[in-house]
């Protein structure tokens, strides 16, 4: 079965299951800090895909490993996210 990596399927408190991060440091990541875009519904509900599960398990391990949130944003506006998130999982 072939999976649309970016078809947006998940609302924030399974992201939130997923990925271990609390849903309003989820906001605060999409709204302060523009690190993560996920689609919204007609009604402006959040809905992630499995890219964006991906960047935010990223962005979370690299806050665990001491890095600021501005500092994560100076990456991601060097590097696409693809390439980082394959560096991340030992080139992969």
């Amino acid at each position: 079965m072939i999976v649309d990596r970016e078809a947006p399927i998940y609302p924030i408190r399974t992201v939130a299951q997923l990925t271990g991060v609390n849903p309003r440091r989820i906001r605060a990541w999409e709204e302060q800090y523009h690190l993560i875009a996920p689609a919204r519904t007609g009604g402006g509900h959040r809905l992630f895909s499995e890219e964006d599960v991906e960047r935010i398990r990223w962005i979370k391990a690299m806050v665990d490993r001491g890095m600021s949130l501005k500092g994560i944003q100076r990456l991601l506006q060097a590097r696409p996210p693809a390439e980082l998130a394959a560096e991340g999982r030992g080139g992969r």
